[in-house]
Protein backbone atom coordinates (compact mmCIF):
# COMPACT_ATOMS: atom_id res chain seq x y z
CA UNK A 1 0.00 0.00 0.00
CA UNK A 2 1.92 3.15 -1.47
CA UNK A 3 -0.03 6.42 0.57
CA UNK A 4 0.60 9.97 -0.21
CA UNK A 5 -0.76 13.52 1.33
CA UNK A 6 -1.25 16.61 -0.41
CA UNK A 7 1.52 18.73 0.52
CA UNK A 8 -0.69 21.21 2.38
CA UNK A 9 -2.02 17.87 4.60
CA UNK A 10 1.59 16.40 4.90
CA UNK A 11 2.71 19.86 6.39
CA UNK A 12 -0.39 19.11 8.62
CA UNK A 13 0.62 16.17 10.10
CA UNK A 14 4.23 16.92 10.43
CA UNK A 15 3.36 20.04 12.78
CA UNK A 16 4.05 22.53 10.09
CA UNK A 17 1.93 25.73 9.64
CA UNK A 18 -0.18 26.41 6.43
CA UNK A 19 -1.59 29.61 5.56
CA UNK A 20 -4.90 28.95 6.31
CA UNK A 21 -6.91 26.57 7.72
CA UNK A 22 -8.07 23.21 6.41
CA UNK A 23 -10.55 20.87 8.01
CA UNK A 24 -10.39 18.10 5.29
CA UNK A 25 -6.99 15.94 4.92
CA UNK A 26 -6.40 14.80 1.60
CA UNK A 27 -4.70 11.04 0.99
CA UNK A 28 -4.05 9.03 -2.30
CA UNK A 29 -3.36 5.66 -2.47
CA UNK A 30 -1.36 5.56 -5.27
CA UNK A 31 -0.01 2.45 -8.05
CA UNK A 32 -0.19 1.98 -11.69
CA UNK A 33 -3.42 2.56 -12.82
CA UNK A 34 -5.68 0.13 -15.31
CA UNK A 35 -6.78 2.92 -16.57
CA UNK A 36 -5.75 5.28 -19.24
CA UNK A 37 -7.92 8.82 -19.17
CA UNK A 38 -6.77 11.30 -21.45
CA UNK A 39 -5.90 13.85 -19.17
CA UNK A 40 -5.26 12.17 -15.75
CA UNK A 41 -1.61 11.95 -14.77
CA UNK A 42 -1.68 8.47 -13.47
CA UNK A 43 -3.04 7.42 -16.93
CA UNK A 44 -1.56 3.99 -18.31
CA UNK A 45 0.05 6.24 -20.96
CA UNK A 46 1.20 9.16 -19.12
CA UNK A 47 4.65 10.35 -18.69
CA UNK A 48 3.87 12.31 -15.57
CA UNK A 49 5.63 11.91 -12.25
CA UNK A 50 3.17 9.87 -10.15
CA UNK A 51 3.90 12.44 -7.24
CA UNK A 52 1.77 14.33 -8.92
CA UNK A 53 -2.22 14.19 -9.52
CA UNK A 54 -4.07 17.49 -11.41
CA UNK A 55 -1.13 19.83 -10.52
CA UNK A 56 -1.01 18.61 -6.75
CA UNK A 57 1.95 17.21 -5.25
CA UNK A 58 1.40 14.48 -3.33
CA UNK A 59 3.98 13.26 -0.60
CA UNK A 60 4.45 9.69 0.67
CA UNK A 61 3.11 8.92 4.02
CA UNK A 62 3.63 5.77 6.05
CA UNK A 63 -0.47 4.85 7.73
CA UNK A 64 0.60 5.73 10.95
CA UNK A 65 1.05 9.09 10.49
CA UNK A 66 -1.99 9.19 9.48
CA UNK A 67 -4.03 7.45 12.13
CA UNK A 68 -1.94 9.87 14.54
CA UNK A 69 -2.96 12.86 13.02
CA UNK A 70 -6.43 12.44 12.99
CA UNK A 71 -7.15 14.81 14.80
CA UNK A 72 -5.69 17.21 13.05
CA UNK A 73 -8.87 16.88 10.51
CA UNK A 74 -12.72 16.95 10.35
CA UNK A 75 -12.75 14.62 7.55
CA UNK A 76 -10.30 12.51 5.32
CA UNK A 77 -10.82 12.75 1.19
CA UNK A 78 -9.03 9.55 0.18
CA UNK A 79 -8.29 9.73 -3.91
CA UNK A 80 -7.93 5.99 -5.07
CA UNK A 81 -6.04 5.42 -8.08
CA UNK A 82 -7.14 1.67 -9.70
CA UNK A 83 -4.32 0.03 -9.26
CA UNK A 84 -4.54 -3.96 -8.73
CA UNK A 85 -5.91 -4.27 -5.28
CA UNK A 86 -6.99 -0.52 -4.81
CA UNK A 87 -10.62 -1.23 -3.26
CA UNK A 88 -9.04 -3.86 -0.82
CA UNK A 89 -6.55 -1.54 0.08
CA UNK A 90 -8.88 0.85 0.55
CA UNK A 91 -11.56 -0.63 2.31
CA UNK A 92 -8.95 -1.99 5.14
CA UNK A 93 -7.22 1.74 5.40
CA UNK A 94 -11.21 3.04 5.90
CA UNK A 95 -11.79 0.43 8.38
CA UNK A 96 -8.47 1.27 10.31
CA UNK A 97 -9.52 4.96 10.48
CA UNK A 98 -12.78 4.41 11.56
CA UNK A 99 -11.54 2.12 14.32
CA UNK A 100 -9.06 5.07 15.26
CA UNK A 101 -12.09 7.55 15.21
CA UNK A 102 -15.12 6.22 14.89
CA UNK A 103 -16.50 10.47 14.14
CA UNK A 104 -14.17 11.69 11.54
CA UNK A 105 -15.81 11.97 8.31
CA UNK A 106 -14.24 9.37 5.19
CA UNK A 107 -14.61 10.48 1.71
CA UNK A 108 -13.86 7.92 -1.05
CA UNK A 109 -13.05 9.08 -4.52
CA UNK A 110 -12.43 6.07 -7.15
CA UNK A 111 -13.67 4.29 -10.29
CA UNK A 112 -16.26 1.94 -9.62
CA UNK A 113 -15.96 -1.71 -11.01
CA UNK A 114 -19.45 -2.72 -10.06
CA UNK A 115 -22.57 -2.12 -7.67
CA UNK A 116 -20.99 -4.36 -4.98
CA UNK A 117 -17.76 -2.44 -4.92
CA UNK A 118 -20.30 0.27 -3.72
CA UNK A 119 -22.27 -1.52 -0.84
CA UNK A 120 -18.91 -2.88 0.12
CA UNK A 121 -17.14 0.43 0.75
CA UNK A 122 -20.02 1.53 2.87
CA UNK A 123 -20.48 -1.32 5.22
CA UNK A 124 -16.55 -0.62 6.55
CA UNK A 125 -17.96 2.92 7.49
CA UNK A 126 -17.34 5.14 4.57
CA UNK A 127 -19.36 8.53 4.58
CA UNK A 128 -19.73 9.06 1.41
CA UNK A 129 -18.64 7.59 -2.15
CA UNK A 130 -17.36 9.29 -5.24
CA UNK A 131 -18.20 8.33 -8.14
CA UNK A 132 -16.25 10.52 -10.91
CA UNK A 133 -18.64 11.70 -14.23
CA UNK A 134 -15.86 14.27 -14.90
CA UNK A 135 -16.35 14.48 -18.87
CA UNK A 136 -20.56 15.31 -19.65
CA UNK A 137 -20.46 14.46 -23.28
CA UNK A 138 -21.03 10.81 -24.13
CA UNK A 139 -19.00 10.44 -26.73
CA UNK A 140 -15.91 12.55 -25.53
CA UNK A 141 -16.46 9.59 -21.95
CA UNK A 142 -15.51 6.94 -24.06
CA UNK A 143 -12.98 8.19 -26.06
CA UNK A 144 -11.53 10.28 -23.00
CA UNK A 145 -12.45 7.62 -20.04
CA UNK A 146 -12.57 4.47 -22.31
CA UNK A 147 -16.01 3.39 -20.86
CA UNK A 148 -19.57 4.55 -21.48
CA UNK A 149 -21.26 7.06 -19.78
CA UNK A 150 -24.26 5.37 -19.41
CA UNK A 151 -22.56 2.93 -17.10
CA UNK A 152 -21.20 5.37 -14.86
CA UNK A 153 -24.47 6.96 -14.24
CA UNK A 154 -26.40 3.38 -13.67
CA UNK A 155 -23.48 2.83 -10.79
CA UNK A 156 -24.55 6.43 -9.28
CA UNK A 157 -28.23 5.83 -9.68
CA UNK A 158 -27.65 2.48 -7.57
CA UNK A 159 -25.98 4.57 -5.00
CA UNK A 160 -27.79 7.28 -4.58
CA UNK A 161 -31.26 5.62 -4.26
CA UNK A 162 -29.62 2.56 -1.81
CA UNK A 163 -27.53 5.08 -0.31
CA UNK A 164 -29.19 8.35 0.10
CA UNK A 165 -27.21 11.90 0.40
CA UNK A 166 -24.09 9.84 0.53
CA UNK A 167 -23.09 9.79 -3.60
CA UNK A 168 -20.80 12.39 -4.86
CA UNK A 169 -19.58 12.76 -8.25
CA UNK A 170 -16.97 14.86 -10.00
CA UNK A 171 -17.64 17.32 -13.33
CA UNK A 172 -14.38 18.58 -15.01
CA UNK A 173 -15.23 22.04 -17.26
CA UNK A 174 -13.50 22.29 -20.06
CA UNK A 175 -13.12 18.78 -22.37
CA UNK A 176 -14.84 19.86 -25.10
CA UNK A 177 -18.21 19.42 -23.97
CA UNK A 178 -21.25 22.53 -24.08
CA UNK A 179 -22.90 23.86 -21.17
CA UNK A 180 -25.95 22.13 -22.12
CA UNK A 181 -24.23 18.70 -21.85
CA UNK A 182 -23.26 20.12 -18.53
CA UNK A 183 -26.95 21.13 -17.31
CA UNK A 184 -28.38 17.85 -18.25
CA UNK A 185 -25.92 15.86 -15.57
CA UNK A 186 -26.90 18.92 -13.24
CA UNK A 187 -30.16 17.73 -13.95
CA UNK A 188 -29.69 14.43 -12.97
CA UNK A 189 -27.46 14.48 -10.48
CA UNK A 190 -29.99 16.80 -8.92
CA UNK A 191 -32.88 14.59 -9.35
CA UNK A 192 -30.88 11.81 -7.73
CA UNK A 193 -29.34 14.36 -4.35
CA UNK A 194 -25.95 13.64 -5.70
CA UNK A 195 -23.48 16.75 -4.66
CA UNK A 196 -21.51 17.84 -7.38
CA UNK A 197 -17.46 18.64 -6.99
CA UNK A 198 -16.70 20.94 -10.06
CA UNK A 199 -13.18 21.40 -11.40
CA UNK A 200 -11.81 23.23 -14.25
CA UNK A 201 -9.81 20.72 -16.96
CA UNK A 202 -6.02 21.36 -16.61
CA UNK A 203 -3.82 20.74 -18.36
CA UNK A 204 -0.82 18.63 -16.90
CA UNK A 205 2.64 17.89 -18.50
CA UNK A 206 3.06 13.88 -19.50
CA UNK A 207 -0.58 13.67 -19.85
CA UNK A 208 -2.37 13.13 -23.40
CA UNK A 209 -4.39 16.55 -23.42
CA UNK A 210 -1.28 18.57 -22.08
CA UNK A 211 -1.58 20.55 -24.84
CA UNK A 212 -5.44 21.26 -24.46
CA UNK A 213 -6.52 24.76 -22.86
CA UNK A 214 -8.30 25.67 -19.46
CA UNK A 215 -12.14 26.95 -19.93
CA UNK A 216 -12.34 30.48 -19.91
CA UNK A 217 -12.64 31.77 -16.56
CA UNK A 218 -15.90 33.74 -17.40
CA UNK A 219 -17.45 30.29 -18.54
CA UNK A 220 -16.59 28.43 -15.28
CA UNK A 221 -18.05 31.14 -13.00
CA UNK A 222 -21.12 30.76 -15.34
CA UNK A 223 -21.22 26.79 -14.46
CA UNK A 224 -20.24 27.67 -10.36
CA UNK A 225 -23.58 29.88 -10.61
CA UNK A 226 -25.75 27.15 -12.19
CA UNK A 227 -24.30 24.82 -9.95
CA UNK A 228 -24.80 27.28 -6.64
CA UNK A 229 -28.09 28.20 -7.72
CA UNK A 230 -29.49 24.64 -7.98
CA UNK A 231 -27.91 22.41 -5.87
CA UNK A 232 -26.84 24.80 -3.05
CA UNK A 233 -29.71 27.20 -2.84
CA UNK A 234 -32.53 24.83 -4.66
CA UNK A 235 -33.27 26.94 -7.20
CA UNK A 236 -35.33 26.20 -10.72
CA UNK A 237 -32.91 27.93 -13.08
CA UNK A 238 -33.96 28.77 -16.91
CA UNK A 239 -30.60 28.88 -19.05
CA UNK A 240 -30.49 30.21 -22.31
CA UNK A 241 -27.85 29.32 -24.71
CA UNK A 242 -26.03 30.37 -27.44
CA UNK A 243 -25.07 28.82 -31.14
CA UNK A 244 -22.55 26.45 -29.43
CA UNK A 245 -24.77 25.29 -27.18
CA UNK A 246 -23.15 27.64 -23.94
CA UNK A 247 -24.68 29.79 -21.72
CA UNK A 248 -25.51 33.09 -22.27
CA UNK A 249 -28.15 34.37 -19.89
CA UNK A 250 -29.30 32.71 -16.63
CA UNK A 251 -32.80 33.28 -14.81
CA UNK A 252 -34.31 32.90 -11.78
CA UNK A 253 -36.40 33.97 -8.93
CA UNK A 254 -34.80 36.21 -6.96
CA UNK A 255 -37.95 37.21 -4.72
CA UNK A 256 -37.25 33.61 -3.12
CA UNK A 257 -34.04 35.57 -1.85
CA UNK A 258 -33.45 38.87 -2.42
CA UNK A 259 -30.36 38.89 -0.19
CA UNK A 260 -28.73 36.17 -2.46
CA UNK A 261 -25.24 36.37 -2.57
CA UNK A 262 -23.39 34.28 -5.85
CA UNK A 263 -19.98 35.50 -4.78
CA UNK A 264 -20.67 31.79 -3.00
CA UNK A 265 -21.26 30.12 -5.88
CA UNK A 266 -17.17 30.57 -6.77
CA UNK A 267 -16.25 28.48 -3.25
CA UNK A 268 -14.98 24.97 -3.51
CA UNK A 269 -17.21 22.48 -4.27
CA UNK A 270 -18.13 18.64 -2.77
CA UNK A 271 -18.30 16.97 0.69
CA UNK A 272 -18.83 19.02 3.52
CA UNK A 273 -15.44 20.59 4.58
CA UNK A 274 -13.65 20.51 1.34
CA UNK A 275 -11.16 23.30 0.32
CA UNK A 276 -8.99 21.30 -2.02
CA UNK A 277 -6.86 24.16 -2.23
CA UNK A 278 -5.27 24.95 -5.28
CA UNK A 279 -6.27 21.79 -7.14
CA UNK A 280 -6.51 23.08 -10.17
CA UNK A 281 -5.22 26.47 -9.62
CA UNK A 282 -1.54 28.61 -9.11
CA UNK A 283 -1.32 30.26 -5.76
CA UNK A 284 0.55 33.70 -5.81
CA UNK A 285 -0.47 37.29 -6.23
CA UNK A 286 -2.29 38.17 -9.35
CA UNK A 287 -3.34 34.83 -10.08
CA UNK A 288 -7.24 34.18 -10.29
CA UNK A 289 -8.70 31.06 -8.70
CA UNK A 290 -11.19 29.12 -10.07
CA UNK A 291 -11.96 27.29 -6.89
CA UNK A 292 -12.12 29.69 -4.09
CA UNK A 293 -11.22 27.80 -0.80
CA UNK A 294 -12.21 29.78 1.98
CA UNK A 295 -14.82 32.15 2.45
CA UNK A 296 -13.15 35.76 3.07
CA UNK A 297 -11.36 35.49 -0.87
CA UNK A 298 -15.08 35.52 -1.81
CA UNK A 299 -15.12 39.36 -1.24
CA UNK A 300 -12.22 39.50 -3.95
CA UNK A 301 -14.08 38.51 -6.50
CA UNK A 302 -16.89 41.75 -6.55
Amino acid sequence: MLLRASYWTWKIINGKNIPEAMPTGYFMLDGECAYNCSYCTHARDSSSDSKFLSRISWKEIDVESLLNGLDNFKRLCFQVVNYNGAIEDAKTLAKRVREKNKDIAISISTRILDKSDIDAFFEVGVSNLGIAIDVADSTLHKRYRGWELNYTLELIQYGAQRYPSRITTHLIVGLGETDRDILKIFEKMKALGVEIALFAFTPVKGTKLEHARMPSLERYRKIQILRYLMFDKDQTVHAEFDEHDNISKLVYDQTLDSTLDISNAFLTSGCKDCTRPFYNDKPGNGNELYNIHSIPKTNEIQ
